[in-house]
């Protein structure tokens, strides 16, 4: 079975899902109608009982994802919560799943990473996180899901510092699970893919839903809630914003 409607792809061959963010030309950056085809693609996956795993994939060979459209986000039309509702539904998917890294990836398609049970990467691939460099303070969920997966100082270096890193500094940190070439990238993930597919699903499912709750921490997400909509409401962010939008630094006054 394939889907294509506006960007996203699904394709479902026997047990084994495929996503493809198809937005190349502006980096497979996604505006909200795509975040919400993309939801929908998800549970299609979740309710179709003979997929065994879901393989997330971008389309070109320059970037994965670029995050939420930043126009989109600018003007108030989406939210960081849209996008993070999408990275839950992602994480909470039953089945297995492997992001495979056609290019870099930057802002939100970093953290559609993360909310992956494996990530396997390409050698020349980048990847930052730039919401401090515009005022923005990250959705909670997905400040949890960095320092949950990479520690709180990687954390700190991508959300805080908004540091870039290579390919091979990132399976350091254990960001990604895997590390091949461009032209091994579709054998590897396929071969990943297919070796999951054959082992018994539930024993999977159980494995995976007990990681994923032996690796939650203590939050206390109202209150960090608080903290995060008083920073996105805040004028820093109009002005992270409409420097983008102007092409210039911006300046940032704390308020």
């Amino acid at each position: 079975m394939t889907e294509l409607a506006d960007g996203i792809d699904l394709r479902i061959n026997e047990s084994i899902a495929t996503i493809t963010l198809n937005i190349p030309s502006r980096h497979n950056s996604l505006a909200g109608e795509e975040i919400e085809l993309l939801r929908q693609h998800l549970t299609k996956v979740e309710e179709n009982s003979q997929v065994r795993v879901l393989i997330i994939t971008g389309a070109g060979d320059k970037t994965f994802c670029s995050g939420a459209a930043l126009n989109q986000l600018g003007s108030g039309s989406i939210s960081g919560e849209l996008f993070a509702e999408m990275t839950d539904q992602l994480a909470a998917i039953s089945v297995p799943t492997i992001c495979s890294f056609n290019g870099s990836a930057y802002g939100g398609g970093s953290e559609i990473g993360l909310a992956c049970d494996f990530r396997i990467g390409i050698e020349g691939m980048r990847l930052f996180v730039p919401p401090a460099r515009i005022g923005l303070c990250y959705p909670v969920n997905g400040i949890q899901r960095f320092v949950s997966v990479l520690g709180v100082n990687m954390a700190k270096r991508l959300l805080i510092s908004s540091e870039e890193f290579n390919a091979e500094e990132l399976l350091g940190a254990g960001y990604l699970t895997h590390l091949v070439t461009p032209q091994e990238r579709l054998s590897k993930t396929t071969e990943l893919a297919e070796r999951m597919a054959g082992y018994a699903p539930l024993a999977l499912k159980s494995m995976k839903d007990i990681c994923n709750q032996a690796s939650l921490s203590q939050l206390n997400k109202e209150e960090a809630n608080i903290i995060a909509q008083a920073c996105n409401n805040s004028r820093d962010l109009k002005e992270g914003f409409q420097a983008i939008a102007e092409k210039r630094p911006p300046i940032f006054k704390g308020e």
